[in-house]
């Protein structure tokens, strides 16, 4: 996507992007993920221009597009979103960090073995309340080292096994366990959710839309705002799927609330969501769901047919938002981490058989980056080499040819087919006949 942009980027935004998708930030590179897909797919059905120039700002927004809507040119703004900092992770994730590493100081390794459950508290001032007990400026006072030096220095440490610390807006049980990643040892009961129509993800990223410059330059031109969910449980339940709890306010409702105050026009939220259900993930298949949030009154026939087609240009989803977000926080999209297309396998009733293997792959154990057993492992799932079986049936490579692997890939398939080989045969007879 962004080789096929690239004329069309200025050398800073390409360099930009380039920087951003590779980032070991995951909220960064997601970010960049999204726009980069959207304006992608924007200019594959309608006019786009990249990072135009609006007068009176010296911002610039992601794109305009003069006919991606009926009703005439429209300013495009993307914005990637995820339950990081709504759902506490980040607080909880800093306070865990903060204990863990003077718990290493007092016994060597004695981090790695704790777990942190925060508690939550709900109460009533003119609206209802519920938060989670962790401060996000949390720091370690000399109480907090006291209460953790006499637990982790007793003999016979974790005895007890798990201690509370309570100070200020802090209340966490934490507990030994036998071990832990950083990235999943801590855990609040309270989900992602909302209890108050601005205090929430969508609200402020639509409000800072609204209030910047690229969209406040936009007069007499529809503004647009894309919401791309990364993980974010209210965008991947919009509207009425299950009973909410008490007092939740749904991410429909935000929208809708925020176009009514805003100087947004339209909302466009792209979300993967599981087609078949969860309970056969195997039957089930992974899409781009649209939904369409819009402040006018009237809204012309077929106003959206191009976002529909828009959205049916971009690659399906892999994964859930949430689960691409794990992933690339434990390292899984690294640039040094390789992903293989997998092998694909035909046989034919006349004996001949294709075989669909990673160029990736291929390239790699040619050059010696790997060895036999370690290629066997990866392109055929650790069973016996395909080729192997075949060559002892007689069967040779009569064909090879190379097929893209998709625009969201960085892989290709080397396609074999493998028959008898009728003239070798026959030489081999004629030179043991002989």
């Amino acid at each position: 996507m962004l080789m096929e942009l690239s004329g069309r980027f200025a050398p800073d935004k390409f360099k930009d992007l380039s920087v951003r998708l590779e980032r070991g930030d995951t909220k960064s590179a997601l970010a960049a993920e999204a726009e980069l897909a959207v304006v992608w797919a924007i200019a594959r059905v309608a006019h786009m221009v990249p990072e135009p120039e609006l007068p009176g700002s010296a911002n610039r927004p992601e794109a305009v597009s003069n006919d991606l809507f009926v009703s005439g040119p429209a300013i495009i703004e993307v914005r990637a979103l995820s339950d990081d900092s709504f759902s506490g992770k980040e607080a909880m994730d800093r306070t865990a960090n903060i204990i863990a590493g003077f718990a290493d100081q007092i016994r060597r390794g004695a981090g790695k073995h704790l777990y942190f459950e925060f508690s939550e508290r709900s109460y009533w001032t003119r609206r209802f309340h519920r938060e989670r007990c962790v401060d996000p400026k949390f720091q370690l006072t000399n109480d907090i080292r006291d209460q953790l030096r006499k637990w982790i220095e007793a003999p016979g440490w974790p005895n007890p096994a798990s201690i509370r610390i309570t100070r200020g807006k802090t209340d966490v049980v934490v507990s030994w366990t036998e071990s832990t990643s950083p990235l999943f040892r801590t855990f609040c009961s309270m989900p992602p959710i909302a209890y108050d129509l601005e205090d929430n993800p969508i609200y402020k990223a639509l409000r800072s839309k609204s209030k910047s410059g690229q969209l406040k330059g936009a007069k007499g031109t529809l503004r647009c705002v894309v919401l791309v969910d990364a993980g974010c449980t209210m965008l991947r339940r919009l509207g009425s799927a299950g009973v909410p709890s008490p007092h939740e306010v749904r991410g429909e409702t935000i929208i809708n609330h925020a176009l009514a105050k805003l100087s947004i026009d339209v909302v466009i939220v792209l979300s993967p969501y599981r087609q078949g259900g969860r309970a056969n993930l195997y039957d089930s298949v992974l899409l781009w769901k649209v939904s369409c949030f819009d402040r006018r009154e009237r809204v012309p026939d077929g106003e959206y047919e191009r976002i529909e087609k828009m959205a049916a240009q971009l690659p399906k989803p892999r994964f859930e938002g949430y689960q691409a977000r794990d992933i690339h926080r434990q390292g899984g999209f690294a640039p040094d981490r390789s992903w293989y297309l997998g092998t694909q396998i035909t046989s034919w009733e006349n004996g001949r058989m294709t075989i669909k293997l990673s160029a990736s792959l291929l390239h790699e154990y040619l050059a010696g980056r790997m060895d036999s057993d370690k290629f066997r492992q990866r392109a055929f799932n650790d069973m016996q080499n395909l080729f192997d079986m075949e060559l002892a049936r007689g069967n040779s490579i009569r064909q090879v040819q190379f097929e893209s692997g998709g625009i969201d890939t960085d892989d290709d398939y080397v396609t074999f087919e493998l028959d008898v080989d009728l003239e070798k045969t026959v030489k081999k007879r004629r030179g043991v006949d002989g």
